[in-house]
């Protein structure tokens, strides 16, 4: 999904949001996290992205519960592009999962990207209404291979690709997820990676791309999905 050009933000009270149905425009909020990361653009706090699609109708409130299938999906989605780049496949792990899942619990009223900031790696999203699913959620991240040079382990200036390098992090092995409906009818997805990815000064796909001062170092052609 392409970037859109701004940003909005919605304040809605949880105590209208059960007497009236909100209508706003679709959009779609992403942020990535790790303990241990900066940002590939330099700064210190959670990148981020913001996307359009189209308005979905939400169904009122979901309560969160585990789901094969939609395990399944976060799996599937997240080593589609590790096989693509010949990285180890993720697992699926319940205690990341269970941790996804009490983090996307707390977002039930206010739907806010906000980090739990754990030891773990964590993408976050949010989409206006309910018509995003966890495979989507995970490719608007991947998306974001377009913006990330692995000769230099830096984003396009002005753009973001952390949700990206934390999909595709080498070192990590196990992921757990959550997708939450909020009382807005709005979704909210997080991811928890461990271990967790985005470390300073390493690049996602391993040593080999670590001297990024060295002429003969190798390059990667890393695929637009």
């Amino acid at each position: 999904m392409p970037p859109s050009s701004q940003s909005l933000v919605f304040a809605v009270s949880p105590i209208i949001i059960l007497l009236v149905v909100v209508v706003v425009p679709a959009s779609a909020h992403l942020h990535s996290f790790s303990s241990r990361t900066h940002n590939h653009d330099g700064s210190q706090n959670a990148t981020s992205l913001h996307v359009h699609a189209r308005l979905g109708i939400g169904h009122f409130f979901r309560h969160i519960r585990p789901d094969v299938a939609l395990s399944r999906q976060f799996v599937q989605a997240h080593n589609a592009v590790r096989r693509q780049l010949n990285l180890p496949l993720l697992t699926w792990d319940r205690d990341l999962a269970r941790y996804a899942r009490r983090w996307a619990t707390r977002r039930l009223f206010d739907c806010q990207m906000i980090h739990s900031y754990g030891p773990y790696g964590e993408n976050i999203f949010w989409g206006g209404h309910d018509h995003w699913t966890a495979a989507q959620a995970v490719e608007s991240w991947i998306d974001e291979a377009q913006f990330y040079n692995p000769n230099t382990n830096e984003c396009t200036p002005g753009e973001k690709c952390g949700h990206y390098t934390q999909v595709v992090w080498r070192d990590t092995l196990r992921v757990g997820c959550a997708r939450m409906r909020c009382l807005s009818g709005d979704i909210f997805v997080v991811c928890e990676y461990d271990p967790p990815g985005n470390v300073d000064n390493q690049n996602p796909f391993g040593k080999v791309f670590d001297d990024f001062s060295n002429p003969d170092s190798p390059s990667l052609d890393i695929p637009i999905f």
